[in-house]
């Protein structure tokens, strides 16, 4: 018989982290290295597609991959780097501490065929 200690339930976290701050009412972590991201939560997912629609009206209306007409209900977030495992290098900015546009809005389509290209 394996006999395996419990997991101690400890309350004992560190209340700040010291790899991320949250900005935007905790919705977005920006790590040390400037890259941001979009937390798993109701207001995360808010400002996850708030940032989508930016990028369409920036766009034209337009997809970052295949330049045809895009709206707003059917587009997705298209990461300039690929996000890795784990999402080790996700970064869900829309433009750089230069204020250049990064990342894009594509059709749901196009984002696959391309994520489908790097496996």
């Amino acid at each position: 018989m394996i006999r395996r200690r419990p997991i101690p339930r400890t309350k004992l976290y560190p209340s700040v982290s010291q790899h991320f701050e949250l900005s935007e009412d905790g919705a977005v972590r920006i790590y040390r290295d400037g890259r941001e991201v979009c937390v798993d939560s109701p207001a995360g997912w808010r400002e996850y597609k708030r940032r989508v629609e930016v990028m369409v009206q920036r766009q034209n209306h337009r997809c970052c991959l295949c330049n045809r007409r895009i709206s707003v209900g059917t587009a997705t977030f298209e990461h300039q780097r690929r996000r890795g495992m784990g999402s080790a290098w996700r970064q869900d900015a829309i433009v750089d501490k230069d204020g250049n546009w990064i990342n894009g809005a594509a059709h749901w389509d196009c984002n696959v065929k391309k994520g489908e290209l790097y496996r």
